[in-house]
């Protein structure tokens, strides 16, 4: 099932994506809900962020061939596998939905990176669960980009402006809930053009032992965001481009890219 949040004229509802149109629903998505008469052509509305998260966290260094990248972000030799996830954090002000703005922060020197992933969404309230127990918390999964500032990424001690500035952590176009998350294909189009290809299988840590890790101390809410972190190899995104997180079974999430004078001109 893909449950979507979407707007329709000024109104903003939760609907499932049926073909082509989009029923309306009534309750709670994160409990139980009952789908209405009500229909939208998909043509006719405007896809949101699927949810309205409380926090966003991902695990750094979640794939093996992203470790030889990584130092050269950070500098020195590549870091070893982690013994653990080691999450990071988002801020709620760098959620932004499909065809929204990937703005360039105007102070920043251009090295922006796209980083295609696979997102969790939270369904109900995770506080202490086991990594055997986790799954059952998750409601679903979405398309993510982590845009990452990769200069920041080097000088900062923690990663508050390279991966949290505003429009930093694209999702949607919607949330799937009947897929294995450890069986999709993930994959990166810039400008039309393919530039990465990677698989969930290879994650160092699964969704539910991530998920389990931060419950330990953090509680997290419905409609959190939790990220499976980048594989390989990527590249700077510039204004003019558009970005394309392409998972099977889920859908494509796209975003153009602008710069921040261009979007405050507008």
């Amino acid at each position: 099932m893909k449950i979507a949040r979407f707007r329709s004229g000024r109104r903003v509802a939760f609907g499932v994506v049926m073909n082509d149109d989009v029923v309306e629903i009534r309750g709670n998505i994160y409990n139980k809900f009952r789908m209405t008469d009500t229909r939208h052509p998909v043509s006719e509305v405007t896809f949101l962020a699927p949810t309205e998260p409380s926090e966003i966290w991902g695990p750094g260094l979640n794939f093996a061939d992203h470790l030889e990248f990584a130092a050269t972000v950070l500098g020195g030799e590549p870091p070893s596998a982690p013994a653990h996830p080691n999450p990071w954090h988002k801020g709620r002000n760098a959620l932004t939905g499909p065809g929204e703005p990937i703005i360039i922060p105007k102070d920043s020197n251009g090295d922006v990176h796209y980083e295609g992933e696979v997102v969790a969404v939270i369904g109900k309230h995770c506080r202490r669960v086991a990594p055997d127990k986790a799954a059952k918390y998750i409601l679903g999964y979405a398309c993510g980009n982590d845009v990452s500032d990769r200069t920041w990424q080097g000088e900062d001690w923690t990663f508050w402006r390279a991966k949290g500035s505003d429009t930093f952590a694209p999702v949607g176009p919607w949330i799937e809930t009947g897929i294995d998350p450890q069986k999709l294909d993930m994959i990166v189009r810039l400008n039309g053009k393919e530039v990465q290809r990677c698989h969930s299988k290879d994650m160092l840590f699964t969704f539910p032992e991530i998920i389990s890790y931060i419950s330990q101390q953090v509680t997290l809410q419905p409609g959190d965001l939790v990220f499976s972190g980048a594989s390989g190899v990527t590249c700077a995104i510039k204004p003019g481009d558009t970005v394309e997180v392409d998972i099977p079974g889920i859908g494509v999430l796209s975003n153009p890219v602008a710069a921040e004078f261009e979007s405050s001109a507008g």
